[in-house]
């Protein structure tokens, strides 16, 4: 997937996202150039086999790819395109890990360009998803509605709030109008899918008390004699004095054994 930008750089880049994006003066396309230059449906960027190529739509001024007028072009980040007198630069999306998503509640995309993406839903305030840049998440897809969804937590769940979008919002495969969603569960927009994924539980020694400060846990295994690896052995002052103990022992038997006897 690539990005435009105009190269005067007064507008925001634009996200290519279809496989057959239209550029022209016409209203309809998925990039609007309102210039004289530009015909109706001036081009077409098609992507097959993950390359995007320009291809000329039979314009009067031309399509231009860093200068050479082409019918159909294979274009790459750091091209530039000219379509009439407009320039466009082709820039190639940077994908930045928002470390701090990972820590709090977030919505985690699966499947497709957006798989592995991550993006936080705040503690403290709503967010809005959708194509239009006005959003707190934006996905820039014609897919989408310009506001698609609201996004609330609520202690251990996700309020979401369809926003009255065309193709609807749909919980675990069910269409809604406001639902309330838990850890795990898949949150789809049209052809965009996200898992709600709630933050990871601390864990805490087994030791741990809440309100008293941590403990050793080291302990001294006893075993069956059969063990001699595992059990407690004596010191050499414990085996002197337990000898010694035998001794008296034995000679106080033979003591009273001979008076006995006698």
């Amino acid at each position: 997937m690539l990005k435009l930008q105009l190269k005067d750089r007064q507008e925001d880049p634009f996200w290519v996202t279809d496989k057959l994006y239209s550029i022209g003066s016409d209203t309809e396309n998925h990039l609007v150039l309102a210039h004289a230059s530009i015909v109706p449906v001036h081009a077409h960027l098609v992507t097959a086999a993950n390359k995007v190529y320009l291809r000329d739509n039979h314009s009067p001024g031309g399509s231009y790819v860093n200068g050479q007028r082409v019918t159909q072009k294979e274009v790459l980040p750091g091209d530039v395109i000219r379509l009439g007198a407009i320039e466009l630069q082709v820039r190639a999306p940077v994908q930045t890990e928002n470390k701090a998503a990972a820590t709090g509640w977030r919505l985690v995309a699966e499947g497709g360009w957006l798989a592995g993406k991550s993006y936080p839903i705040p503690d403290d305030q709503s967010v809005t998803i959708g194509r239009a840049d006005s959003n707190d998440i934006v996905v820039p897809g014609t897919h989408l509605s310009r506001h698609h969804a609201q996004l609330h937590r609520l202690g251990n769940q996700v309020r979401v709030q369809d926003l009255n979008s065309i193709s609807g919002t749909y919980v675990n495969d069910v269409q809604i109008g406001c639902a309330q969603a838990r850890n795990g569960d898949r949150l789809r927009l049209d052809v965009y899918t996200f898992r709600i994924v709630a933050p990871e539980p601390t864990t805490q020694p087994a030791s741990f008390e809440r309100g008293k400060p941590f403990r050793d846990a080291t302990r001294r295994w006893k075993t069956r004699p059969t063990s001699p690896g595992n059990r407690e052995e004596p010191t050499p002052g414990q085996r002197s004095e337990a000898w010694l103990w035998a001794v008296l022992v034995v000679a106080a038997i033979l003591l009273v054994g001979g008076l006995y006897w006698a």
